[in-house]
């Protein structure tokens, strides 16, 4: 076999299998919901194109020796660029006792930490970034609220709202969405908005909130996912204060009910496309100069939008001054 970047890595398998399961638990992220995994072989490759294949009547019934026939799925001309994203891990070398001539276990799995934890959150910032912006969507899968008709206020008509964009989706798609995706500031007005809790309670003792359970019920999703991560991205010395990283936008997509690893050829509103193989941590070096033994953690992926007509994205969804 040639010897190429792919086959000639050695990777420390203890480590990169700590980077590839790695989840905070304290923060949800959106971006893998509406863009689940789906490995590739190289870092090109064509896009796969859903089209309306599984959904028209093909010609099934077969005569003794006749040939079979066959379907596709559709690929585009144009093709997935992976890019690479790699950031180290240190553990100087005044962290290690003094019987120790390399870093525990432990060290370096807590020196995976960091790096891991800023690629992830590069990853939502990315997702987020495709995700919220209007020119990802045709101009019948996006809308603007104004003034009383948004979400929170007091003409909200949110039921007739997501029906629309669940036809609107369903037309296209032949499915209709299951997940809807909102940053922390939509999330809190939704569970106090008015016209939900209406749906469910009538009379003059109501509760002051619904449940995420009964917010899905009523777009008619399987879940809610609420995105909290947050970034600091000022100038200044301290970097300034920390700002929500998805914004007053709310997304309906279809993603297929996976676990794990998506499959490319299943329809879906998107995919992070990633080598497979990645991420992984290589084995770590001795830095001389700083005393420090470092640990490469490199990923290569790209988020894609594969079927921008099983999303549909409202922005400017609530009042924030409520």
């Amino acid at each position: 076999m040639p010897l190429n970047t792919q086959n000639a890595r050695i990777v420390d398998p203890v480590l990169t299998n700590h980077v590839r399961g790695y989840k905070n638990p304290d923060v949800l992220r959106i971006g893998a919901v509406l863009f689940p995994r789906a490995p590739i072989a190289k870092r090109g490759a064509k896009i796969v194109k859903f089209g309306k294949e599984s959904f028209r009547r093909h010609p099934t019934e077969r005569a003794p020796g006749d040939r079979i026939r066959r379907v596709r799925v559709g690929y585009t001309s144009d093709s997935v660029n992976l890019y690479q994203h790699a950031l180290a891990g240190e553990v100087p070398r005044e962290l290690l006792r003094e019987t120790e001539g390399v870093p525990s276990v432990n060290l370096q799995l807590r020196a995976m930490n960091l790096p891991a934890e800023i690629i992830e959150r590069e990853k939502e910032l990315k997702a987020a970034a495709i995700a919220s912006a209007t020119a990802s969507y045709a101009s019948t899968h996006r809308t603007k609220l104004d003034g009383v008709s948004r979400w929170n206020g007091g003409s909200a008509a949110i039921g007739a709202d997501v029906d629309a964009a669940q036809d609107v989706i369903r037309a296209k798609t032949g499915r209709r969405a299951n997940v809807l995706a909102v940053g922390p500031q939509v999330a809190r007005r939704l569970r106090r908005a008015p016209a939900i809790i209406a749906n469910y309670y009538t009379g003059n003792e109501r509760p002051d909130r619904v449940s995420d359970a009964q917010i899905a019920e009523f777009f008619g999703v399987t879940r809610v996912v609420e995105g909290t991560d947050t970034v600091v991205d000022g100038k200044t010395e301290d970097g300034g204060d920390f700002a929500d990283i998805w914004g007053n936008v709310a997304i309906l997509a279809y993603v297929p009910s996976v676990t794990g690893d998506g499959d490319i050829e299943v329809p879906s509103y998107g995919y992070e496309y990633y080598l497979d193989g990645h991420p992984l941590v290589e084995p770590g070096r001795w830095d001389a100069d700083t005393k420090t033994w470092v640990y490469d953690v490199i990923d290569e992926y790209q988020h894609v939008l594969t079927g921008m007509d099983a999303g549909f994205l409202f922005t400017n969804v609530m009042d924030l001054t409520a």
